[in-house]
């Protein structure tokens, strides 16, 4: 049994010996998976993030991963502009027919302290409770050839089950966001995560550390008159891997706002790319629904050597984030009176 269990990892080991935890196109979507300081970072009083990514279908089974993020600044005011960031996210990434690969739970945990008039700077800490796991009895046998084919009603005649890890595990990162007297804003951050190097090996008697996983990123908003430049880049290694994404979204804002009444509130489009290095090509666009509702869509035209056998098709992805305020302080206009 042992010895099967053995050949059944060293197959699922090109999934796992990659070293790299599951990435996102929209990384500037999923913050608390980039950043533990990013909780609660945000121009609002509540943001909840969704993102479901699809890749390699065009080869086999898909990958398939679902993100979940929700965090909020707390005694912003009583801090006077400082805070107490609070996030809860989540998320499951699977590979293959055995749907091999980690579903987690993370709880972030940041102090953001008020730099100047516009600046901030935030540390943050994450600690979570993983399972990464195979269901084996999924897989495939020589023992289901009919002769003609794969044939499921036949018995694999192999004593094997689902097979799983769980593990507790700890991040950390730092941010620091100001806007220079041009009036262009930036954003830099850095965060640490596996840092206890979790056991996540699936046979027993085996070790397996999850090697830990580095990463930077960074963003400008440059406002011109009728349009906002947003160039983003993002930097990630975990043992020998190494992901470089970089790009800029064009934006420009539909109608207007009104600082004293909700009847009138602005929305807004984005659109781009983004250069994954050596891998993809990623063409972005998002639409902001009165400064509240983003819908995010992204493709990735794989450029790497295996579009030989992908036909440039990577991978889609969708977000949607919403960013919201416990209560409008603005006067609510009675129905008809704009007319």
């Amino acid at each position: 049994m042992k010895r099967q269990l053995v050949h059944i990892v060293l197959c699922l080991a090109p999934i796992a010996l990659a070293g790299q935890d599951v990435h996102f196109a929209q990384f500037y979507n999923a913050p608390l998976w980039c950043n533990p300081a990013l909780a609660g970072h945000i121009n609002g009083d509540q943001r909840l993030s969704l993102i479901h990514r699809d890749q390699w279908s065009s080869v086999g089974v898909p990958f398939r991963t679902n993100a979940f993020s929700y965090d909020v600044p707390l005694f912003r005011e009583r801090m006077n502009g400082s805070y107490l960031g609070a996030g809860l996210s989540a998320f499951s990434d699977r590979a293959g027919r055995s749907s091999f690969g980690d579903s987690r739970v993370d709880l972030s945990l940041s102090y953001g302290l008020r730099t100047g008039s516009s600046g901030t700077l935030a540390l943050g800490l994450q600690g979570g409770y993983a399972e990464r796991s195979a269901r084996l009895n999924d897989l495939r046998w020589d023992s289901q050839f009919n002769g003609a084919g794969y044939d499921p009603n036949l018995a694999s005649g192999e004593a094997v089950g689902d097979i799983k890890r769980s593990y507790v595990d700890l991040g950390a990162g730092a941010l620091w966001s100001d806007r220079s007297k041009s009036g262009i804003r930036w954003t830099i951050g850095a965060g640490a995560f596996h840092l206890n190097a979790p056991d996540v090996a699936l046979v027993s008697g085996t070790r397996a550390g999850l090697q830990r996983r580095y990463l930077a990123h960074g963003e400008l908003r440059i406002t011109g008159k009728r349009w906002t430049w947003l160039p983003k880049v993002f930097y990630s290694m975990q043992g020998g891997a190494r992901e470089i994404n970089y790009g800029a979204l064009l934006h420009r804002r539909i109608g207007i706002d009104s600082r004293f009444t909700n009847d009138k509130t602005s929305s807004s489009f984005y659109f781009g790319a983004f250069h994954r290095w050596g891998d993809a090509i990623v063409p972005t666009f998002l639409y902001e629904h009165k400064r509240m509702l983003s819908i995010g869509l992204s493709y990735e035209v794989n450029i790497s050597p295996l579009r030989a056998n992908t036909g440039y098709r990577g991978g889609a992805e969708v977000s949607v984030q919403w960013i919201g305020a416990f209560s409008d302080k603005r006067v609510r206009l009675p129905k008809g009176m704009m007319d």
